[in-house]
């Protein structure tokens, strides 16, 4: 077994955050102290943001009328500044992370959270996956899916879920 001091990791994590108030800090404080995380593990901190491409949505005349090229240039825009707040967001715990002795890495990828998820962990050989769950209720569940719940049965690792009520008694 590797001792703190070896070069090897003892384990390798991915903790996702979606950057939401549960999931973050709070989140990551929850993740170092249970899961007991040290400077001889291998953490990554992991963001996938899904985003809406508008010209790839059916548009009414009154829309078209406008033209998509004006749309499009909004849209760059505004997704340079979503990409933008989701590094500084991420950077932010992996000052925290390092802050507490934590080796960890950031690793921000575009896509269908659920999906990215679980193909990076397959990719990186994870030992655990660790996420937040919003909470949603059974029927919003089931309309929209849980990430979570995709996680568990598809991920090729062991999947934590942290429940927004456990991150209250973390500081």
């Amino acid at each position: 077994m590797a001792t703190s001091e070896s070069k090897e990791f003892t384990r390798n994590v991915l903790i996702c955050s979606d950057l939401s108030s549960h999931s973050s800090e709070k989140f990551l404080n929850w993740c170092i102290t249970k899961l007991r995380l040290s400077k001889a593990d291998k953490v990554t901190l992991f963001h996938v943001f899904e985003w809406q491409d508008l010209t790839d949505l059916p548009l009414d005349d009154e829309v078209m009328a406008i033209g998509t090229g004006n749309l499009e240039s909004i849209q760059s825009e505004e997704k340079k500044k979503v990409k933008e707040g989701i590094v500084k967001g991420m950077e932010n715990l992996l000052k925290v992370a390092q802050e507490k002795g934590i080796n960890a890495e950031v690793k921000i990828v575009e896509g269908v959270p659920k999906v990215k998820i679980c193909e990076f962990a397959e990719k990186l050989k994870t030992d655990v996956v660790v996420m937040a769950s919003r909470g949603m209720g059974a029927m919003k569940r089931f309309f929209l899916g849980s990430n979570s719940d995709y996680c568990i049965h598809n991920c090729p690792s062991s999947v934590v879920i942290v429940r927004e009520q456990d991150l209250k008694s973390i500081s």
